[in-house]
């Protein structure tokens, strides 16, 4: 085991504008506090300031000098979000491979109950990881997460946080080890009726709508078919 600390780069990806209020940004703050310690040095890279702000160049060479890398970010259209997308495309334009060895995890949470839809944009994550010479080694894909930051201190949610716990611990135990864990990818969504999660989730819409001075009917427009 070498004595020189380890860098964890975790890429927070969430478009949000209010980034308190997206789930990405709370899970980075979450490993942050996990994986800071004796023999590891953790860094955020905040993608949708980097990208507002020009900032790509010192978060691509924060990137390229990382022993891991873990990816927190929401699902989008089924996959990740454009923004993303267009900071990976860069990155790897510029750094198309790695250095040195490198890990890669990543964390995926979607808004629909079934955490398996996260599945296609978990194999983005582990193609980047080829593409580029790092060494995939899976991650979380979390169901229902627009309830993460209202409900995290509620009983039903206490194993799902325990499961993202579990993984920034193996990323930490990794990065100290000469030889990491075997790839695992798991699923993780609060046990939660499915109705209820569904009946908030529109009332929340709702509120939205109002908030906008919108009416409930305006929900239901469909511009693009004109």
């Amino acid at each position: 085991m070498s004595d020189m600390k380890k860098r964890i780069a975790l890429v927070s990806a969430s478009p949000k504008v209010e980034q308190t209020e997206a789930v990405s940004a709370f899970l980075a703050a979450r490993g942050e506090g996990a994986l800071a310690g004796d023999g590891i040095v953790v860094e955020t890279i905040p993608v949708r300031h980097v990208l507002l702000h020009h900032e790509t160049e010192p978060a691509f060479a924060l990137l390229q000098s990382a022993d891991a890398i873990v990816f927190i970010f929401p699902l989008y259209i089924f996959c990740l979000p454009a923004m993303l997308t267009r900071f990976l495309q860069d990155f790897v334009a510029a750094y198309p491979a790695s250095t040195k060895p490198a890990n890669v995890y990543a964390i995926i949470n979607c808004g629909f109950p079934e955490p398996q839809i996260n599945q296609e944009a978990m194999r983005v994550i582990e193609c980047f990881s080829l593409q580029t010479n790092r060494a995939f080694l899976g991650g979380v894909m979390l169901g229902c997460s627009g309830m993460l930051l209202g409900a995290a201190q509620a009983p039903f949610m206490r194993e799902t946080l325990e499961t993202i716990d579990a993984l920034f611990l193996r990323v930490r135990q990794d990065g100290l080890m000469d030889h990491p864990h075997e790839a695992a990818i798991v699923q993780a969504a609060p046990k939660f009726p499915r109705f209820l999660y569904f009946f908030a989730g529109n009332a929340g819409w709702r509120s939205m709508a109002r908030k906008n001075k919108l009416r409930p009917h305006d929900l239901k427009r469909q511009p693009y078919l004109k």
